[in-house]
């Protein structure tokens, strides 16, 4: 894979549309376009090929192609493009020039329904979110199950295809009131969408089952895996980097939260899924604290490793195809960029 990119978008000064602010994704077309969810303007912003800007689609606002909260971006066939308002719980669709064409809105009793792909048929495979909060005011590590849903074209809930673990939750109490979050180096669920089927697995072990669009197994994708311990100086290196961006008046309340902390021993066998272009399926390892590097186990759709990608560093992967990788990444002065760097495969 190149080291540097073929594309880069993204300035600390310059033309307004290439400084980027909370990008939440990015999709590349098949003419070479590329679309960038900015989430600081709450816009999709298109490129062309070598990273001109060309137009844009969306605003602020909670009408009709606007978006209160962007999140996720998807392409879907056809060069549409489907951007998932976080705060609405709408997915909006765009034709290929960028014109708004419909919205559907996910409908769900508890939590917030989060896309993680469309299948064949139009349907979308979701995580629900975590929703269960325990009673009390003790400082507790606490974990529950979360369902993967498939939602209808039109947003309908179509089935609830299985419950997995979500992710390991630490809860701290502080006299009436509790405050909560992910436990650093938990386990999760992860999960990606291909086709008509779709891959999960729990991040506590290195096995990964693909499933039917139903929810019916149909082959476990597994690796030699020793588990990683995590050092003493891996956990000083997170908690200086954390730190760094806590105010002053919260500092003494979260280096508090941090001593008491039941860190896992071990770093998770892997972290996130992704299916590239040719269906092959992309497993990101976990790093080390400070470690910018990326190294992704690649299988084929048949469950055979066929090697191991590092991408460069700092580089969070949105999309890979057939001869790209897509992602985003930050500079040294913190500006956002979107980069597109040739992958070549062997």
């Amino acid at each position: 894979m190149a080291a540097e990119p073929r594309v880069d978008i993204g300035v600390l000064e310059g033309a307004e549309p290439y400084q980027l602010s909370q990008v939440s994704g990015a999709v590349r077309l098949s003419d070479g376009r590329i679309v960038v969810a900015n989430g600081g303007s709450d816009e999709l912003r298109y490129f062309d090929s070598a990273g001109a800007f060309l137009t844009s689609a969306g605003r602020k606002g909670s009408g009709p192609g606007e978006f209160e909260m962007l999140g996720s971006l998807f392409a879907l066939p056809g060069d549409t493009v489907a951007a998932y308002d976080v705060r609405l719980r709408r997915i909006s669709l765009f034709a290929p020039d960028g014109a708004f064409a419909r919205s559907l809105t996910i409908t769900f009793p508890a939590g917030a329904p989060s896309p993680i792909g469309q299948f064949r048929d139009g349907s979308w495979l979701c995580n629900r979110g975590f929703v269960f909060f325990p009673s009390g005011t003790e400082t507790q590590l606490i974990r529950d199950t979360v369902p993967l849903l498939v939602f209808e074209p039109t947003g309908a809930l179509r089935d609830s295809i299985g419950r997995f673990p979500g992710p390991e939750l630490y809860i701290v109490g502080q006299g009436r009131s509790r405050r909560g979050g992910s436990l650093p180096f938990g386990t999760n669920t992860a999960a990606a969408a291909a086709g008509d089927r779709f891959y999960a697995g729990h991040t506590a072990r290195y096995e990964i089952t693909r499933y039917t669009q139903s929810g019916t197994p149909e082959e476990i994708v597994r690796l030699a895996w020793t588990p990683i311990p995590i050092t003493g100086d891996d956990l000083a290196r997170y908690k200086a980097e954390r730190l760094a961006h806590v105010s002053a008046g919260s500092r003494e309340s979260f280096e508090r939260a941090y001593r008491d902390m039941p860190f896992p021993s071990t770093f998770p066998a892997f972290v996130s899924l992704e299916v590239d272009a040719s269906g092959n399926l992309w497993v990101l390892a976990a790093s080390r604290p400070g470690d910018d590097r990326r190294r992704w186990t690649v299988f084929s759709p048949d469950g055979v490793a066929l090697g191991v990608v590092e991408t460069p560093p700092g580089l969070s992967v949105r999309e890979v195809g057939r001869d790209y990788v897509l992602g985003t990444w930050r500079d040294d002065l913190d500006v956002e960029h979107v980069r597109l760097h040739a992958l070549q495969r062997q």
